[in-house]
């Protein structure tokens, strides 16, 4: 499987991104780090198919919009 590096975006668009937090929160941002452009969806997999439409083949960023992650992880895995 090929991984691919992702570029942070620049902070420009994490802030524009953050002052939407009031109409937004809780929305998935999938962002195109080259153009600074977004795409909105309410999972990441929704987000992921807008972004995908315009730039097939592209790397994303994602965050949840007011909050400092995308996802969390609660469980662990058990000892066979």
């Amino acid at each position: 499987m090929k991984t691919h590096e992702v570029k942070r975006p620049s902070p420009e668009v994490l802030k524009n991104l953050e002052a939407l937090e009031g109409q937004y929160k809780g929305m998935i941002a999938a962002i195109y780090p080259d153009s600074g452009e977004y795409f909105l969806g309410k999972t990441l997999v929704g987000a992921a198919e807008k972004a995908r439409k315009k730039y097939p083949e592209k790397t994303f960023y994602f965050i949840r919009i007011g909050y400092p992650y995308a996802h969390e992880h609660r469980g662990g895995i058990k000892k066979a």
